[in-house]
């Protein structure tokens, strides 16, 4: 005679302990990727945004190449045409996506406005003349006369204080030894971080395009500290 047993597979479901142990968990894998993730996204963008730069770079050497040497102009000289609209020329199909950073909040309203969320170095743009037409300080706008390429900057990234218009095309550095808040009043040196800003904006860097076509990213702690110490970052050495 042969007996057959039964066994009987209790299954039990998980304990109250046991899901908030779970729960605590993904919270805790949740809190741990989110700030990876916004620093990827942000990597992303700074990435673009000084591939836009590389590529404006690229349009004022040829621009450069066609005018003797002179960049384009800004606003204030060529009050019709921003300087950007200048090179649209050299730069095809990709203009609209690269006069604008991905990182502007204002991206959508500048580019209806025929703005850029960049803009000229004073120095390298506008002649400093007195209200009789007379120089007085000629700008660095010539690559062929220009001192030492490599150290000086021609276009910075725009403040979210300025204006949308093309009009806002060029910063006001001359006056960047009045200290950081006259900076901060022209250009975003905080432009890609993760998180929000600090009250002196030194948290994060920003792209910056050098007149040998070089893009260099800068942490705003670094600049303010510059500028700190009396020194124009804008200003092209002799």
């Amino acid at each position: 005679m042969i007996i057959h047993s039964q066994v009987r597979t209790v299954r039990q479901g998980f304990t109250l302990i046991e899901l908030l142990v779970v729960v605590v968990v993904i919270g805790l894998l949740i809190g741990l990727s989110i700030p990876a993730i916004s620093q990827a996204l942000m990597l992303s963008k700074r990435t673009a945004c000084a591939s836009n730069m590389r590529q404006i770079g690229m349009a004022m050497t040829l621009y450069a190449n066609e005018n003797e040497g002179w960049l384009p102009t800004s606003s204030h000289t060529s009050a019709s045409q921003s300087w950007i609209f200048q090179l649209q020329d050299y730069m095809g199909g990709s203009f609209d996506k690269a006069r604008l950073c991905p990182s502007d909040p204002k991206r959508e309203q500048r580019k209806q406005a025929r703005g850029s969320s960049y803009v000229l170095n004073e120095f390298t743009s506008l002649d400093v003349t007195d209200p009789f037409g007379n120089l007085i300080e000629a700008s660095h706008r010539n690559l062929l006369r220009m001192a030492r390429p490599s150290q000086t900057i021609v276009l910075f990234t725009v403040s979210d204080r300025v204006g949308v218009s093309a009009l806002n095309d060029h910063t006001h550095s001359r006056n960047w030894s009045k200290g950081w808040k006259s900076v901060l009043a022209d250009i975003q040196p905080d432009r890609h971080r993760s998180g929000g800003a600090t009250a002196d904006h030194t948290k994060g860097s920003a792209n910056y395009l050098f007149a040998d076509g070089r893009v260099e990213n800068i942490l705003a702690a670094k600049l303010k500290q510059q500028v700190d110490s009396g020194i124009n970052p804008a200003r092209p050495p002799l």
